[in-house]
């Protein structure tokens, strides 16, 4: 079981998203303030521990409600949403059993029913009422139009175990759901619904039930947000995972004479310690108030059935202490290895969700890798699911087999998400370096060792832009990647530029370069058209753009054939306004140059056309500049200049 989608309206910062999740390891990204902490809260509220007396938990205020502001004549007003809808949709593998020990401790479920309009035998038949697949979770009124005090139902009797209810009712069901909603009214009164609904498979409507409470039977949840504390997140009592793991530890212990010896031990310890103020306390209050009446301080509990309750978590890391007085590393790591037991050895049968928020927090790099490492772990070859938000590279790790990344955003009217799957991207990212472009607001894409020159150039013409715009520069191996990175950046919905020697315009797979001696590969028409549309490009031009570059191709092959598939600069070309169209493309974020990056060099000591940049150029070149020597003064470097300025207004 895995939270396979989630719907958001009117929660804090989000006015309405709606997210699809996967299995395995899912990755939010994005800037501060974006709204990552609201998505995983939204799942806390619906998915997480919470007592059976849900709906009198104290986890909506009047500051939840989605805010907006408008202008009205000429002031400033602020509206608040009066309602707060959240939809988590669940979806069960087929091999996947349910755990029916655990549901049968719940209560009885009831569900809607409707009369169908017949009888058998005289009596009305009655059918569980459904609801349009196609209309939820937008149209979500009719989840509540009905409550259990003016609508028909049947019972789902749990304990009736021996006719299998359960089992009639779920084993051939593998969609469920959970919808959430609060409203306030005008004197800012919040109310709470939830409802829990389930359906056969894809094609069929929506079941309705009134009450949600199996929750944790379907799939246990633990969230631990980015502000650590433990005493919420392991709270002993019995319907909470941790209470469950300590009763289990526990269990079987609570006669054992060696336990209470030992706890004898320090009832009488307490005694000797205690007994002055004992004794004052009950003869100036109890004894005139509460005749016969004894008070005593003791250090454990006396009741053996809560002997679990009684456990306290300590760390000894030089300094023992308890767990809640430690850092947040330290907390993060406890509790995702408890979580991780609980569900190895414990629950056993139910599939786990652990929600995490910057997992990085007060971690150095090694640290983070560890922990990262442990939620893969965790996983359990995709058993359960892992939900995180970070802004820290070690957590995208291209080798986990199922890995989704999904980039949040903050735009005028709310968050925004784009997701996607690095499945067909993983053998781009080689270094944890290049997942840097997750985090970026404008990404440029160039090949092999071009970045340091970019960077370096931006860093001394324009130094501390690309950080205050959070813009990276990321590297592919070759040509033939740059439209696959591409595509990564177009679908994570982050602006993309791209930055390339002059052969990148020319070029094609076409077998005919051969002839010249010539590698077939990629060219800047392999990207795809939606590049060209960016606002960051050429916009509503872009296909008009593209056009014009598939025809200027044409006619540089049809004068020459043999330069379109050797020439390495504008020079080598007949065509009149080539130099024209290079500028023309700089200023749309295209920047292809005149020539290759090692024309550019003043000083060919460093840069040599005949053999390329080499990493052993990059550091004789890193080694000019840190003695002192501008960049700008030995290269070329107009055009990057005039491109760099391009990607910066843009």
């Amino acid at each position: 079981m895995y939270l396979s989608r989630l719907f958001i309206k009117n929660y804090r910062s989000i006015k309405e998203l709606d997210l699809t999740f996967a299995k395995g390891k899912n990755v939010l990204v994005g800037r501060n303030n974006a709204g990552k902490s609201n998505v995983i809260k939204a799942i806390d509220l619906v998915l997480g521990e919470y007592s059976p007396t849900y709906t009198k938990s104290e986890n909506i205020t009047e500051s939840d409600f989605y805010t907006w502001r408008e202008d009205d004549l000429g002031h400033e007003v602020v509206h608040s949403a009066n309602e707060i809808f959240i939809w988590c949709e669940l979806r069960r593998d087929f091999h996947e059993t349910l755990n029916y020990d655990e549901m049968y401790k719940a209560n009885s479920l009831a569900i809607y029913t409707r009369l169908e309009g017949w009888t058998v035998d005289n009596k009305p038949i009655k059918q569980a009422a459904r609801i349009s697949q196609h209309s939820l979770p937008l149209s979500y009124e009719p989840i509540f139009d009905l409550n259990e005090d003016n609508a028909d139902r049947d019972w789902i009797v749990t304990r009736k175990r021996e006719l299998q209810p359960l089992e009639k009712q779920f084993d051939d069901k593998y969609l469920y759901a959970f919808a959430f909603r609060a409203t306030k009214d005008e004197f800012g009164h919040i109310n709470k619904d939830i409802r829990f609904l389930y359906r056969e498979d894809g094609l069929s409507d929506w079941v309705l039930a009134f009450r949600a409470p199996i929750r944790n039977e379907l799939l246990q949840s633990a969230i631990i947000p980015a502000f650590r504390d433990p005493g919420s997140q392991l709270r002993l009592n019995n319907w909470t995972w941790y209470g469950r793991l300590m009763r289990h530890l526990t269990a079987g212990q609570e006669g054992s004479t060696e336990l209470l010896n030992a706890m004898e031990h320090v009832k009488n310890v307490a005694d000797k310690i205690f007994a002055e103020a004992k004794e004052h306390t009950t003869a100036n209050t109890l004894d005139l108030a509460f005749p016969d009446t004894e008070l005593h301080f003791q250090f454990n509990t006396e009741t053996r059935a809560d002997l679990y309750k009684s456990a306290a978590l300590y760390v000894d890391d030089g300094y023992k202490s308890q767990l809640v007085d430690k850092g947040s590393g330290i907390q993060s790591a406890v509790v995702i290895g408890l979580f991780q037991y609980y569900t190895r050895y414990v629950n056993t049968i139910t599939s786990a969700l652990l929600c995490i928020e910057e997992p990085e927090l007060f971690l150095h790099p090694h640290a983070r890798k560890v922990i990262s490492n442990r939620l893969d772990s965790f996983l359990d070859n995709n058993k359960h699911q892992v939900i995180l938000s970070t802004h820290s590279e070690e957590f995208i790790r291209a080798s986990t087999e199922d890995l989704h990344i999904v980039k949040i955003r903050k735009e005028k009217g709310g968050t925004r998400a784009n997701t996607v799957s690095l499945k067909d991207f993983r053998h781009l990212l080689l270094w944890e370096k290049q997942n840097e472009l997750f985090f970026a607001d404008k990404v440029i894409v160039c090949e092999g060792y071009h970045d340091f020159i970019l960077k370096a150039v931006a860093d001394e013409l324009f130094p501390g832009k690309l950080e205050e715009q959070n813009i990276s520069i990321i590297s592919v191996g070759s040509k033939n990647y740059l439209r696959q990175l591409v595509n990564l950046i177009l679908h994570l919905g982050i602006k993309c530029f791209v930055f390339a020697d002059f052969e990148f315009l020319l070029r094609d797979g076409a077998e005919s370069a051969l002839i010249y001696g010539a590698k077939t590969q990629e060219n800047l028409l392999s990207l795809d058209a939606s590049f060209f549309a960016q606002d960051c490009t050429f916009g509503p031009a872009g296909e008009k753009a593209r056009q014009f570059i598939e025809k200027l191709r044409t006619q540089i092959k049809e004068l020459d054939e043999s330069a379109f598939y050797t020439a390495k600069s504008a020079i080598q070309i007949a065509h009149p306004n080539i130099q024209q169209v290079l500028d023309r493309m700089r200023s749309n974020g295209v920047g292809i140059l005149s020539g290759e990056l090692e024309n550019l060099s003043k000083d060919y000591a460093f840069l040599s056309p005949s053999d390329g940049l080499s990493l052993e150029k990059v550091y004789a070149l890193n080694e000019r500049v840190m003695r002192g020597e501008k960049l700008t003064d030995l290269l070329l470097s107009s055009e990057i200049s005039d491109f760099l300025q391009v990607v910066l207004a843009r």
